[in-house]
C-alpha cells in the first residue's frame, strides 16, 4: 500500500486546459479521449550531498490527452469529505482512480531474432500502474458538454527503484478514463501513447 501511495497519488498531479466554443457541442455522455503527446523532463539526482559522485536518473512524464464529454461529469474531488470518496468511487473500488494507465515495455522478440515488442512491465506490487484522480473539470453538478485537455503527470520513473527502466529503455502506456455516471461509471475509449524512450542526456 505505502508503494501504492508514493506513486499512485502523492507524485501525481494534474494541469487542466478548458476550451469553450461560442454554440454548444453535442457529445456523448461517454467521454472520448485522443492521444496528443507526451512532455519528457530528465533530472540526475545526488541523493547523498556529501557524495556528489553517487548520482540517480529520474524522469518526469506529463501525459496530455484530449476530450470530448456530453454532460461534462468528469473528475474527482479531492476532497475526502466529498461524495466523490463514497461508492461507487470509494478506498479500493476500481473507480477510486479515474485516470488509468497501463505502461508497457520494450524487449526483444525471442519468438524473432533481430524484433522486438512491447509487454506489460512487470511492477513489482501485482496490480500496481501509474493510475490517479484528476480533479473536478467543472464546479457544479449542472450537465454541460466539455471539450479540452487533461495533463497528468508522473514525477517519479527513476532506475534506482525499477530496476528494468535503465537509460534507452522504450516504454509506453495505454490511457483511459472515467466519468462520474453512477452506480457504474463510464469508460472512455483507449488510446496508447508514442513511445517514451527514457534516461536520456539532455547535453547539458
Amino acid at each position: 500500500m505505502r508503494y501504492m501511495l508514493k506513486y499512485g497519488a502523492a507524485s501525481l498531479f494534474l494541469a487542466l486546459t478548458l476550451s469553450s466554443c461560442r454554440k454548444e457541442p453535442v457529445y456523448d455522455a461517454v467521454p472520448e479521449i485522443e492521444f496528443r503527446r507526451v512532455e519528457q523532463y530528465h533530472f540526475v539526482d545526488t541523493p547523498f550531498p556529501q557524495r556528489p559522485d553517487i548520482t540517480s536518473l529520474r524522469d518526469s512524464l506529463v501525459l496530455v490527452i484530449g476530450f470530448k464529454d456530453g454532460d461534462g461529469n468528469l473528475g474527482l474531488s479531492s476532497n475526502q469529505d466529498s461524495q466523490d470518496f463514497l461508492p461507487p468511487f470509494n478506498e479500493g473500488s476500481e473507480f477510486e482512480q479515474n485516470f488509468h494507465t497501463v505502461m508497457y515495455i520494450k524487449v526483444q522478440d525471442p519468438d524473432n531474432p533481430g524484433s522486438s515488442r512491447f509487454e506489460p512491465y512487470p511492477f513489482p506490487v501485482p496490480g500496481f500502474q501509474f493510475s490517479g484522480r484528476f480533479q473536478r473539470l467543472s464546479v457544479d453538478d449542472r450537465p454541460e458538454p466539455l471539450e479540452g485537455e487533461i495533463k497528468y503527470s508522473i514525477n517519479e520513473i527513476n532506475a534506482s527503484e525499477f530496476p528494468l527502466l535503465q537509460p534507452g529503455t522504450v516504454i509506453k502506456f495505454d490511457i483511459y478514463i472515467y466519468d462520474r455516471t453512477t452506480p457504474v461509471p463510464n469508460r472512455s475509449n483507449v488510446v496508447t501513447t508514442d513511445e517514451i524512450t527514457l534516461f536520456q542526456s539532455t547535453g547539458g
